[in-house]
């Protein structure tokens, strides 16, 4: 009895059989008798954190934060300003505090953190005037803190490097290999701080593991 009749056999007592993948016996030439894979139905998973063809998993961190007190502020200076032209004459120096008050709502009302691509990006306002990127090989560590009120809000040098920021007190401390630090704040450090360690592991360079989110 061949072995594809034991195959077929054993297919039908059990509904499966271990060599159901395999193709027909086939001879060719003076070659013996032998199996030969047929196409896989799946393939095999890769590592961990790959997909089936293991190239490893990247994913994307983005989140935009609202300077609501920027905005909240700006916003009531533009009324006031608006009003103020309605009932009396517009003079140039109006203007331009308008035209000043305006500015700062399209660079500094919010602040979007991106982690991707092997690059950590943040961006100032709906413009995009303001924009900042570091090589993810380049961070050591990665910290969540707390600011002191009076860092404010924009871009400020504090004692701990620069401050990114447009509302809040909650930030994530960036160390680079370089020792130098810089400071992103955002409304979920946790989630951010995460993710740059993540994406730190994912392309196997920085150590980002090293830092720590409290």
């Amino acid at each position: 009895m061949t072995m594809t009749k034991i195959a077929d056999i054993i297919h039908g007592w059990l509904g499966w059989c271990p060599n159901a993948d395999m193709a027909k016996v086939t001879k060719s030439g003076d070659a013996g008798p032998g199996f030969y894979r047929a196409t896989p139905t799946a393939k095999s998973p890769g590592p961990s954190g790959a997909d089936s063809s293991g190239k490893p998993w990247e994913g994307k961190y983005e989140h935009t934060q609202l300077g609501t007190i920027i905005i909240g502020a700006v916003t009531t200076a533009i009324a006031v300003i608006l009003a103020s032209m309605y009932l009396f004459v517009a003079v140039w120096v109006t203007l331009l505090v308008l035209g000043i008050m305006v500015f700062v709502i399209a660079i500094c009302s919010t602040l979007t953190v991106t982690v991707q691509d092997g690059t950590l990006r943040i961006r100032f306002g709906p413009v995009g005037l303001i924009r900042k990127s570091w090589p993810l090989a380049e961070i050591d560590t990665v910290t969540t803190v707390t600011n002191n009120w009076y860092y404010g809000w924009g871009v400020r040098w504090t004692p701990h490097g620069r401050l990114y920021n447009v509302s809040g007190s909650r930030a994530v401390e960036v160390r680079l290999f370089s020792g130098k630090k810089f400071r992103i704040g955002t409304d979920e450090p946790d989630e951010l701080c995460r993710a740059i360690r993540q994406a730190c592991t994912a392309i196997g360079s920085g150590s980002g593991g090293r830092g720590f989110c409290n």
